[in-house]
């Protein structure tokens, strides 16, 4: 299973990336993301607003 953290990229303040989270699909995450956003009030954010980033964890706990 590939698993990717997820930052936000604030370029407007330039301030660090923001880890959002982790996930196995990205498209999947944007879209629950974005429905959650726009039940609060607050506008849909596009792909190109998140650095997505594949990690390689270690796994040693793994009950089948």
């Amino acid at each position: 299973m590939k698993l990717y953290n997820i930052f936000y990229i604030d370029e407007t303040y330039g301030v660090p990336p923001k880890y959002e989270c982790t996930t196995d699909n990205f498209e999947k995450w944007l879209k629950q993301h974005n429905k959650k956003r726009v039940a609060d009030g607050f506008e849909k954010e596009e792909a190109g607003w998140f650095d997505v980033v594949e990690i390689f964890p270690i796994i040693f706990n793994n009950d089948k």
